[in-house]
């Protein structure tokens, strides 16, 4: 299965309605490896949304999202932030797509508790 083209992000903090969004087109697909990114930007500035998957030697299913985005400030220095959500399978039958999906959730829940992204917040300042 594919991926459909163009992927449409919100930028807004998560919630079922899609607002303020970025559109990311495809630009390269494999067997085992999807590149979107944005159209339009002014080099080095770049926005991409890469999607991977890959089989270890122990028979895991490592399948990996990622944004990457690159800006350039005001001395012209470009600096890339990179956020991945990585999900590690083991061929086990007792680890369904609801299980993933359940702790999928609660990680997205535990990211945006007390609104704002404020465990975001948390993270970004070293917190343990």
């Amino acid at each position: 299965m594919s991926f459909a083209t163009p992927q449409t992000l919100s930028k807004d903090p998560a919630t079922d309605v899609d607002t303020n969004t970025v559109s990311y087109v495809l630009r390269a697909a494999d067997a085992d490896k999807s590149v979107f990114s944005v159209a339009g930007l002014t080099l080095p500035a770049s926005k991409l949304l890469t999607i991977q998957h890959q089989l270890d030697s122990k028979g895991n299913e490592r399948h990996s999202t990622r944004l990457d985005r690159t800006e350039v400030d005001a001395l012209l220095v470009p600096g890339t932030v990179s956020c991945y959500l990585v999900i590690v399978r083991p061929p086990s039958t007792a680890i369904t797509n609801a299980i993933i999906k359940e702790e999928i959730y609660k990680l997205v829940d535990f990211l945006i508790e007390g609104g704002a992204g404020a465990n975001i917040d948390a993270i970004l300042n070293s917190e343990v």
